[in-house]
């Protein structure tokens, strides 16, 4: 990355002939380690034949190399570090308002960074006539006389694994927008197979890409001519200074103290211990006038795992009610990608005492549309507050290594059994709604249904009371309910034991 660029790319052209100098690297390594390979044969082939199954001897004969198209692979991590500075300098253009051509169209299609260097490929022979050379060096002078890449070409240098190659070429000719609209054709002769096909982009697709100074207007006439526009969500325009725009405050139940008694006890004392930590870090600090550099970062970083978003969002809402602060809530699946930056935003000026982040996975997994160094720095403002953030996941398996070890608490909440259910179910109605005495909990208990079913089977069993105008909430209600969501099934209310007189010597006689 070229020092000058430090403070994000200038231009267009800027971070383009970024990129091109990454392409450039990774073609002549492709092309030396060709001709390597070609001497090693060229010395022992005899034949046409041998050079055409030198893939299979050549692996008997010398070590070096690997099979098939394995040869122009390169190590999985040898740009790592490489990608996170580019997605600094990506991010720091865009908020200085320098619009990027290729960035802004794969943030606007969701392209895979397969695709995306597909099109940094594509695009490279509308530069420099030395990508056309390459290109044909390295796809062989019988097979291409095209200036463009094939397929075949992309998907051997880009992709680094078999299940990436598959991913991939399935992903891009089963449903990619750039070949379904034409921003990228395939052009396969008559007799050529679809790897040999070659990549071409369209020429406004080109002309957009090649700008010193693209415009959000240009990329969305550009769509809109594709007739790409109306099937991808538009980036939302807001205002700066409005508040909670992505963010939202989720009221505190009611009957909280009742449901929180529902999770298992080893849940609460990770909540409590959690709480502690945050309200005693500033106890300390007054306690022993000690300076916030003696003490390590008072926030904590939390990793709810399950399928049960429900219990996730009570827990949460214990923490806020002990920490006597508003909880804080964002579903990172109903946000566009193009809105995480802003969002990052949102959180730091908003500086939630408790926040909830839900479907965490899309931040947390290796492919994350948001960058590492993103993800850094709002991890490590986040534990500079006395704060608590809640990452909400399904599996633990979804979240990167490198992020788990930097979780401080992680619980994992399971479907409630039998005796939880019994607490869910007489704790999910209001104390001020009386409930009838027959109520089998035990019976209703053996369903084997989650917290948020059942809470919401009790909201529609008030209802169905309230319209019979019943003085009580009873279990025919319930079985109502139940039967509503094809629950059909059989619950016997509970006798209650009725008083009886007994008879006296004098009656029954005259």
């Amino acid at each position: 990355m070229p020092a000058e660029q430090a403070d994000g790319f200038a231009d267009n052209w800027a971070y383009l002939r970024t990129e091109l100098h990454w392409l450039d690297r990774l073609l002549m390594a492709a092309a030396a380690k060709q001709r390597k390979e070609a001497k090693e044969i060229d010395r022992i082939a005899q034949s046409k034949a041998d050079q055409a199954t030198s893939h299979w001897w050549k692996g008997l004969i010398t070590a070096e190399g690997n099979a098939a198209y394995d040869e122009y692979r390169q190590p999985s991590s040898a740009k790592i570090g490489y990608q996170a500075q580019l997605e600094a300098q990506i991010q720091a253009a865009r908020r200085q308002g320098v619009l990027l051509g290729l960035p802004s169209l794969c943030e606007r299609l969701g392209l895979t960074p397969f695709e995306k260097n597909l099109v940094l490929m594509s695009l490279a022979p509308e530069v420099n006539r030395r990508y056309a050379r390459l290109y044909r060096f390295l796809q062989g002078e019988e097979e291409s006389q095209s200036d463009l890449p094939t397929l075949d070409l992309a998907l051997r240098l880009l992709c680094k694994s078999d299940q990436e190659w598959r991913q991939a070429r399935q992903g891009l000719v089963g449903n990619s927008l750039l070949l379904r609209h034409k921003l990228v054709q395939m052009l396969p002769g008559s007799t050529q197979s679809l790897l040999n096909a070659p990549l071409k982009l369209s020429e406004s697709m080109v002309n957009y890409l090649l700008a010193e100074q693209p415009t959000a207007q240009v990329l969305e006439d550009l769509l809109t001519s594709h007739g790409v526009a109306g099937l991808v969500p538009q980036v939302r325009v807001v205002s700066r200074n409005a508040s909670l725009q992505w963010l939202q405050q989720k009221p505190l139940p009611q009957n909280l103290p009742a449901l929180a008694a529902t999770l298992p006890e080893s849940t609460l004392a990770v909540l409590q211990g959690m709480e502690q930590r945050v309200q005693g870090y500033q106890k300390a600090m007054q306690q022993w006038q000690l300076s916030a550099k003696t003490l390590a970062p008072p926030g904590l970083l939390a990793l709810l795992v399950g399928m049960h978003e429900a219990d996730k969002l009570l827990a949460a809402a214990i923490l806020a009610d002990a920490l006597q602060k508003p909880l804080l809530q964002v579903d990172l699946a109903q946000l566009d990608p193009l809105q995480a930056a802003d969002l990052l935003k949102e959180i730091k000026a908003a500086a939630p005492s408790v926040l909830l982040i839900q479907s965490a996975e899309l931040w947390l997994k290796r492919s994350s549309f948001l960058s590492a160094l993103l993800l850094h720095q709002f991890w490590a403002e986040r534990r500079r507050l006395p704060a608590i953030t809640l990452f909400s996941v399904t599996q633990p398996a979804a979240v990167q290594l490198c992020w788990q070890k930097q979780i401080d608490r992680s619980i994992l909440f399971k479907s409630p059994d039998a005796a939880t259910r019994i607490q869910i179910w007489q704790q999910a109605f209001p104390a001020a709604v009386p409930l009838s005495a027959e109520i089998n909990w035990p019976g209703l208990a053996e369903l084997p249904l989650e917290r948020a079913e059942i809470l919401a089977m009790a909201q529609e069993s008030l209802a169905y009371a309230a319209a019979e105008a019943s003085e009580t909430v009873g279990l025919d209600h319930i079985l109502y309910t139940l039967a509503q969501h094809n629950w059909n099934v059989e619950v016997k209310p509970i006798k209650t034991k009725k008083r009886s007189r007994k008879k006296t010597s004098g009656e029954g006689q005259e």
